[in-house]
């Protein structure tokens, strides 16, 4: 069976997958956390009506980004059709991915995607293969950036003058740096998977 690149469990309680109701083969994840067989959501985007990108067959939000959790020299997987080829899998997650990772997407889908971007993000970051270093320093400069806006006296409405008021601000802060690393990490998985 396909070995994800990481233990799982802390995120899934099972590794089935929902649309074929087996053990997930090759597993993939989407940008809104949900886990499918990488054949079962190749599958449902090839086949389907889909002239863009597909909704998430659990939750119905669009899937702008699937993340494999297989390695790439994986054994091939038998399933009920036949066997299913690591590489083929991920030419067709790399396809799917530079179709539909630059769509244009609401705020609240671009919230939803923050724990799941952020969870492959840190993962990647404090890898042996993981992101380059200039993107390392990028993300490093902004948490301090936004640690010392939260501990620094000078603040847009101050916590000393307006109490709680004054700290939702500092979350709204924190909040954008948030989205603002997703963003970049979606556009570091989108440019590397053109390259």
């Amino acid at each position: 069976e396909g070995e994800p690149t990481e233990p799982r469990q802390q995120f899934y309680t099972d590794m089935s997958c929902p649309v074929c109701l087996q053990q997930a083969v090759l597993p993939v994840e989407t940008n809104c956390g949900h886990l499918f067989c990488g054949s079962c959501i190749i599958a449902y985007w090839r086949y389907g009506t889909w002239l863009g990108a597909i909704n998430c067959p659990i939750c119905r939000q669009m899937v702008t980004l699937l993340f494999p959790l297989f390695h790439e020299h994986a054994a091939p997987q038998q399933v009920q059709d036949g066997t299913v080829e690591p590489l083929l899998i991920l030419r067709d997650l790399n396809d799917y991915n530079r179709r539909f990772s630059g769509q244009p997407r609401s705020l609240m889908d671009r919230l939803r995607d923050v724990p799941t971007l952020l969870r492959h993000l840190f993962r990647e970051m404090f890898s042996v293969g993981g992101l380059f270093w200039m993107f390392r320093i990028r993300i490093l400069l902004c948490l301090i950036g936004a640690l010392t806006y939260l501990i620094s006296p000078l603040d847009f409405i101050p916590e000393a003058l307006f109490g709680l008021l004054g700290f939702l601000d500092d979350f709204f802060i924190i909040l954008l740096l948030f989205i603002y690393i997703s963003i970049m990490y979606r556009e570091v998985v989108t440019q590397r998977l053109a390259g």
